[in-house]
């Protein structure tokens, strides 16, 4: 027969947190009486006079006799069906499970959390949250037999050791490709079905992944967290960073396998590496004219559309490249940065400063000159490539301007 505890009035339940009373059995066994608390407390008392009973918890004292084990059982009865009258809404007296005391349950309503973390005073409602709460600061039981790194949990275990062994479980079924672990499954899946969950609340603009999404969301704030140490200047991306301490540390890990050029940037040796290909992947749909850069070919489109997006900030000038811009800039400004070694005259552009160091390597006369732009035809020399490209037109027949051209121009 099993009948459930409930706490006198005015006794604290904190008092009997170390008790962990779960329920009370009392079991009739011959003229003994076993009454557990719990799953781990027991004590047995001698049934009668001065010992522990129902009738004597109640306040009553019944006689001795035959009768006295029935008497007991019966008014047992009625306190149990008493009990459950107590308890509003229920049918039957609450139960609780192995694991969950009376006090723990409690504490859920109460929102008491008497168990608090070490570190950073964070409160748990039962020891156990808090003993696993204390393993993200202390223990990391599971390691890595291949390295020794040790880990919290055995699933992070597990997806690391696939590093050392190759295994990559999680196989795209649209291409064929495999994966290490479920979630970079799902960011490729992405590619093939076009997905782009994130949304950029600014400007609308829609990301595969939440990282690139965190990372464009700084243009809008304008916040730049990646501090260069040696200048102090400051960037949107850590990529960005370490390629710019490449400058002041003059690191170039990339090298072409060509030529053994190195460069700071993989994109700058991906650049270079079509020189010796030939390659020019990007094609103007207009004149299926192709170049080695997307930028190139962003200039080159410019001609066939007459955009010009660069404008002069003092005459209103507008130009198709930035470069362009900044050359025009200066003759407002005046500014004159390139300057020459030999006679510290400066110019605005660094073509016309490498026309006038021609000046210094070579004679100051028609005989003597340095003329490195050779014509094939004829192989007369020029000074400058702008001079064989127009003798080169004598020999091609070729009229950059007809009749009607020329009026449009007047």
């Amino acid at each position: 027969m099993e009948c459930y505890w409930q706490a006198p009035k005015g006794m604290d339940l904190r008092d009997l947190s170390r008790e962990k009373p779960v329920r009370i059995s009392i079991a009739q066994k011959g003229n003994r009486e076993t009454i557990q608390h719990g799953p781990q407390r027991s004590e047995q008392r001698e049934t009668g006079e001065g010992q522990y009973s129902p009738e004597r918890q109640q306040g009553n004292h019944p006689g001795k006799g035959q009768g006295k084990s029935s008497h007991r059982s019966k008014r047992l009865k009625r306190n149990t069906e008493a009990m459950q009258q107590k308890i509003p809404h229920q049918q039957a007296p609450y139960t609780y499970s192995d694991t969950a005391t009376p006090i723990e349950h409690r504490r859920t309503h109460a929102s008491e959390n008497p168990f608090t973390g070490f570190d950073f005073g964070k409160s748990f409602s039962a020891s156990s949250l808090l003993a696993g709460h204390r393993k993200i600061h202390a223990e990391k039981p599971f390691f890595c037999c291949y390295c020794g790194k040790s880990f919290r949990r055995s699933s992070h275990l597990i997806s690391h050791e696939r590093i050392h062994t190759g295994e990559k479980p999680f196989n795209c079924s649209d291409c064929g490709k495999n994966f290490r672990e479920t979630s970079a499954l799902v960011k490729h899946s992405r590619i093939h079905t076009g997905e782009k969950p994130f949304n950029c609340s600014d400007c609308g603009k829609n990301f595969r992944h939440r990282s690139d999404l965190v990372k464009h969301s700084r243009i809008h704030t304008g916040e730049k967290p990646f501090y260069c140490s040696d200048c102090g200047k400051s960037f949107h991306r850590r990529s960005h960073l370490i390629s710019h301490e490449r400058i002041h540390t003059g690191e170039k890990p990339f090298n072409c396998s060509a030529c053994g050029k190195s460069f700071r940037e993989t994109s700058a040796l991906v650049k270079h590496s079509r020189i010796h290909t030939g390659e020019k992947p990007f094609n103007c749909s207009a004149c299926g004219k192709s170049f080695r850069e997307r930028s190139t070919l962003d200039k080159h489109s410019r001609i066939h559309t007459g955009e010009k997006p660069f404008n002069c900030s003092a005459c209103g000038k507008s130009f198709r490249e930035r470069s362009t811009l900044d050359k025009h800039s200066r003759i407002h400004t005046g500014e004159k940065p390139f300057y020459c070694s030999a006679c510290e005259k400066s110019f605005r552009e660094r073509s016309t400063l490498v026309r006038h160091r021609r000046i210094h390597t070579g004679e100051n006369s028609h005989i003597g000159e340095f003329t490195p732009f050779n014509c094939s035809d004829c192989e007369k020399s020029f000074r400058e490539r702008a001079g064989l490209v127009r003798h080169r037109r004598i020999h091609t027949g070729e009229k950059l301007l007809s009749c009607c051209d020329w009026e449009k121009l007047q």
